[in-house]
């Protein structure tokens, strides 16, 4: 800050007088791009190019689909004397914001009503691409995707003949490995994890992260195109990992939509006899309803929208065998029941 004495000194002398910024609120944010997660426009506004480059390591592969209003996601980078990728931050939601601090140098802020993200983080944290990309990236622009243009449901999904079929369940149900499992017998894969159900819609669209499979170690004694390949912790934190970038393997049909017709929830526990039978309509609702947080006039559509994908009720699929589960879901794709 200036003092008194050096802003009246300054004016005496018609000098330049540069006032202080010691808030960043005038912090130039030069380069700027657009992205399209999920087909979802996202412009990225920044004082560092690294931003953009590890923006796009995340949404590259993503056209766009949707014609709405941008969201802006603003990320400042700031020297620090640190050298330590950051631990993972913690998120905190009251009505229309949303804060993401993993320390007092390296946070978020999100508005809701205003499609709008503050970033800022140091350039220590940067050096760690994966890092920013899915604490700090990918978390606000899934955040502002999920409260503006989409409800999002904790489900893989996949797709055979033009029949949708979301896959529910707990983590470590098998949905990665069951989704993967149908890709690798000639189904269309949407995600293994993050279905985005379109809002204000009537035909249960849905949109997806088709680009890869993330899998739990164990999934290397069932898929041998897995063997070899290292499982990666982002930030030490969190369930270790192996990804596959699906790209990659030409055997694998993959696509960013599909509408859903059946929502089966998976059952690996305690399965004395495999089978396809109801699932309780208000379980699933409830099960959806969990992981919403948009602000009220939002979520009471989100509300209508997984009623609607309710409609015909939901499914659960009891199972020990891979190969059997597979088969079964074939069943249900061409016959319906």
């Amino acid at each position: 800050m200036l003092t008194i004495e050096e802003i009246q000194d300054a004016w005496e002398r018609s000098a330049p007088i540069e006032l202080a910024d010691p808030y960043l609120a005038r912090v130039c944010m030069p380069h700027r791009q657009a992205f399209y997660p999920l087909g979802f426009p996202v412009q990225i506004e920044t004082n560092s190019k690294e931003v953009l480059h590890c923006a796009a390591a995340n949404w590259q592969g993503f056209d766009k689909l949707f014609d709405v209003e941008p969201m802006v996601i603003r990320v400042g980078v700031r020297k620090s004397d640190s050298t330590e990728c950051p631990r993972a931050p913690f998120p905190r939601v009251q009505r229309h914001l949303i804060t993401n601090i993993a320390d007092g140098e390296n946070y978020a802020v999100t508005d809701l009503n205003r499609r709008f993200s503050s970033i800022w983080i140091t350039e220590a944290a940067l050096a760690h691409r994966s890092y920013v990309g899915y604490f700090f990236l990918e978390s606000a622009a899934m955040a502002l995707i999920s409260t503006s243009y989409a409800t999002a449901v904790h489900a893989a999904c996949i797709e055979r003949d033009g029949c949708g079929i979301l896959l529910c369940g707990d983590s470590g149900a098998g949905k990665t490995t069951l989704a993967y499992a149908c890709a690798r017998n000639g189904w269309t894969y949407i995600t293994d994890d993050g279905s985005y159900l379109v809002n204000n819609r009537d035909d249960r669209l849905v949109v997806g992260n088709c680009h890869q499979a993330r899998f739990r170690p164990a999934a290397t004694a069932l898929f041998p195109e897995l063997q070899g390949r290292g499982a990666m912790q982002r930030a030490q934190t969190g369930k270790p990992s192996i990804e596959l970038e699906l790209q990659s393997r030409p055997c694998i049909t993959t696509s960013f939509t599909s509408r859903i017709n059946h929502v089966v929830f998976l059952n690996r526990r305690n399965v004395h006899r495999q089978e396809l039978t109801r699932f309780p309509t208000e379980v699933a609702r409830y099960f959806m309803l969990q992981v919403l947080f948009s602000p009220p006039e939002i979520r009471k559509q989100q509300i209508a929208m997984i009623d609607h994908l309710l409609d015909d009720g939901a499914l659960e699929l009891r199972y020990t065998n891979l190969e059997w589960a597979v088969g079964r879901l074939a069943q249900l794709a061409e016959r319906g029941s």
